[in-house]
């Protein structure tokens, strides 16, 4: 069979298939699922999005956990604000998710991920999350699908906004801005500072790494947005989007003996995360559509540890990636649908304390697609082909087809392969790396059922995704060195998963959960064949009511997942748990608005990553001015 579900999935989703998650609601115009402007009954692709209202809804502080709150999606992170986060993605490597900030490709060319714990909420607009592979769009890392940050944009007049905010472990919060303009030009500028004491990152006294104290956060940025038009037919704009982070750690130093010390010194990072680009758009002739865009992205750490065991003096050290993109995207209106061309370029080159062999690497791509709309059915194909300059030439490709049987219930399929192409750490580690690595690739199959109601809609997907020539580390013996180790292509995975999202919303009152049942197995040929991968619970999910009281709007919702394992042995568990949070907000008037939100109200202990602490019960208190 194409796809093994247990009965008790089977039986769960026959029992739900009527209702639909809350941010499954897209807005008016969808651009990631098929890298062009659509509505909402067009997306075929397996979309979430988070507008400007959820995110202000959910009262969250960081990124990543108002990411965690949606279908599809795990998260890791090493011990509270700003500490390093792994996004699960249909239970895929962190490295298999592409991160875009107003279309432009950010992350880290050295570590494979992007730093979203480091993206303030308080910059974004909104959020769209294609789960699913988008290679044949975008290119390498795309193999669980792309998260990708709409910064804030101008609004016709003037409108000055602030927001304030305090809650536990002395967290700070503060972000102000304007925006306006007129018919042909419009503006955005927004700061945002935020301040947390934090939590000890290692919670777990026999760890060598603890260290009985707080471990703080400290987060600047701006955002910039603006766009002129100059007729109708043609428009220019630039998008800034820059974060700066502090950010304290645990760690330790070993003696001569191999005794943990230094656990009392200062580990710390300091780090800086952002996009810019500017675009032209044009619209060339009736039916053709241009855009031009030209960015840059920056991921830039530096880590600060003991010289020595006995020396406190700070050891400092430093990685920065720098990636410059050139796209141009044209779409061609006829008759029987859109077809797309395209064409981008894209340099990353890497800098820091370590030499690499190789510093720089450039990907020359082409692109082609289809999107047509032909009486009841749907459909949606993408070819792409990137020529990497150390690695060679990587085809990709993928099709998609939705039959709508009513104006209210639709299926479909869809059918992709993908790819990552090895990071700088893994080709040219000094003395460490492999250079004749080969990309990872994957082919994933899904099918789902969808239903848009007036009050109730549901939306339910069945995937099996295989990922094969997996990095990680395995003997490589030589005559110099009969012990050697190097990362090498000698892993596979299956992942096959349903995701089941739910909503209702009637007469002031909403309700919905998300349920995702994820069998992610090693399918290596080795000591941890058919084990689980690590950090991916088999069952997770989310549920959720509210109320809307005249001026006030209450909620409560619960997050859960089963068990996991910390090790790829299956050896280290991880118990499951469930967290309930709370929300109010206040409309005090047309322009001020106060929100309380207390997370985790039962202080439920649990972990993430072994040894590493999570939040007991916490509170935000925000006041916001929106003009």
């Amino acid at each position: 069979m194409l796809f093994r579900i247990t009965p008790f999935v089977l039986t769960t989703l026959a029992a739900s298939l009527c209702v639909h998650a809350e941010t499954i609601q897209l807005p008016a115009v969808v651009t990631t699922a098929a890298r062009l402007p659509q509505t909402t009954k067009e997306v075929i692709g397996d979309v979430t999005v988070i507008d400007q209202k959820a995110i202000q809804t959910a009262g969250t502080i960081s990124l990543p956990e108002l990411l965690a709150r949606q279908p599809g999606v795990q998260i890791s992170s090493n011990g509270g604000a700003g500490k390093a986060t792994s996004i699960y993605l249909r239970g895929n490597s962190a490295q298999h998710t592409l991160v875009l900030i107003d279309g432009v490709r950010i992350g880290s060319a050295t570590l494979g991920t992007a730093a979203l714990q480091h993206i303030p909420l308080s910059q974004i607009d909104r959020i769209e999350v294609l789960r699913g592979p988008a290679a044949s769009l975008y290119g390498s890392d795309a193999i669980g699908g792309v998260i990708q940050i709409f910064t804030k944009e101008g609004k016709k007049g003037f409108h000055p906004q602030v927001e304030l905010g305090y809650g536990s472990n002395n967290t700070i919060s503060a972000s102000a801005g304007i925006s306006g303009g007129n018919d042909d030009t419009r503006y955005a500028l927004n700061l945002a500072h935020f301040k947390t004491d934090g939590i000890s990152s290692i919670s777990n006294p026999k760890n060598p790494g603890y260290f009985d104290d707080k471990d703080g956060y400290e987060n600047n940025s701006v955002s910039l947005s603006l766009k002129h038009r100059i007729n109708e037919d043609h428009e220019l704009g630039a998008n800034l989007l820059q974060a700066w982070g502090k950010n304290q750690l645990d760690g330790y130093v070993s003696d001569s003996n191999y005794v943990a010390r230094a656990q009392s010194y200062n580990y710390r990072d300091e780090t800086q995360n952002g996009s810019a680009s500017i675009w032209s758009k044009n619209k060339l002739t009736a039916h053709w559509n241009s855009l031009l865009n030209l960015a840059y992205s920056i991921d830039d750490n530096k880590n600060f540890t003991p010289r020595a065991f006995n020396d406190y003096h700070d050891k400092v050290s430093q990685i920065k990636t720098a990636q410059t993109q050139l796209s141009w995207m044209n779409d061609f209106e006829t008759q029987a649908g859109t077809w797309q061309l395209g064409a981008e370029t894209l340099e990353q080159k890497v800098s820091g304390d370590q030499q690499y062999d190789k510093d720089h690497r450039r990907i020359n791509s082409l692109q082609a697609g289809y999107l047509g709309h032909l009486d009841i059915l749907s459909v949606q194909l993408n070819v792409r082909s990137d020529d990497n300059s150390l690695l060679g030439r990587k085809n990709t490709g993928s099709a998609a087809f939705a039959l709508e049987l009513t104006d209210a219930w639709q299926v479909g399929t869809t059918f992709g392969t993908a790819f990552k192409a090895p990071t700088f750490n893994d080709l040219y580690w000094p003395n460490l790396g492999n250079p004749n690595l080969l990309p990872e690739e994957s082919i994933n199959k899904e099918i789902f059922v969808r239903f848009n109601g007036k009050e109730i809609s549901s939306s339910l997907t069945v995937y099996k995704n295989r990922v094969s020539n997996l990095i990680q580390w395995a003997p490589a013996p030589t005559a110099a060195d009969p012990y050697r180790w190097l990362p090498s292509n000698v892993a596979q995975a299956e992942l096959q998963g349903v995701t089941l999202a739910a909503d209702w919303q009637a007469n002031g009152m909403l309700a919905g959960f998300s349920y995702d049942y994820l069998n992610a197995s090693d399918e290596s040929n080795g000591a941890n064949r058919g084990n689980e991968l690590a950090r991916r619970a088999k069952y997770s999910g989310t549920a959720y009511a509210g109320l809307t009281l005249n001026a006030w709007t209450l909620r409560a919702e619960i997050q859960a997942q089963s068990k996991r394992f910390d090790d790829p042995a299956n050896k280290k568990q991880l118990a499951g748990y469930a967290l309930t949070n709370l929300s109010a907000n206040w409309q005090v008037n047309k322009e001020w608005s106060l929100q309380a939100r207390v997370n985790n109200v039962f202080d439920t202990e649990y972990e993430q990553v072994k040894d590493y602490g999570t939040q007991g019960i916490n509170a935000m208190l925000n006041l916001r001015g929106q003009y």
